[in-house]
């Protein structure tokens, strides 16, 4: 009896895990502030992808963030933000704007990451 209770949990939590919802941005540029927390001239660095999932975010920026969501709040306007834990447990906020933009806080860095718009909107539809 134990056993069949086990396998139908194990179901449960497989089909729901199916249901996850996920989003791929693409983008070319990034912003950082600078000291005077002004942020700075847009750096191109080709396209690169930000992946969202329920438990975790891959994005690139100074480095490659494997991040793992510790809590995440809805904002008004389509608003999101992570509250997110790194490879090393440093923490590390996450703001998503309407799936139009990104900003990353992580320890004394913060980067602004426009989308762009054509490309995400075709990956979101492909990983719906």
């Amino acid at each position: 009896m134990t056993v069949k209770k086990l396998l139908f949990l194990l179901t449960v939590l497989l089909s729901v895990q199916g249901f996850a919802q996920k989003k791929t941005f693409a983008y070319s540029q990034i912003q950082t502030r600078n000291d005077k927390q002004q942020w700075g001239d847009n750096k191109f660095v080709g396209t690169q992808l930000a992946r969202f999932t329920d438990t975790q975010i891959d994005v690139k920026a100074d480095k490659d963030y494997h991040l793992s969501i510790v809590s995440k709040t809805d904002l008004p306007d389509n608003g999101v933000i992570y509250l997110c834990k790194d490879e090393k447990s440093n923490q590390v906020t996450v703001m998503l704007i309407d799936n139009v933009k990104m900003y990353l806080y992580s320890q004394t860095k913060r980067f602004l990451i426009n989308f762009d718009v054509f490309s995400s909107h075709a990956l979101m539809a492909d990983s719906d």
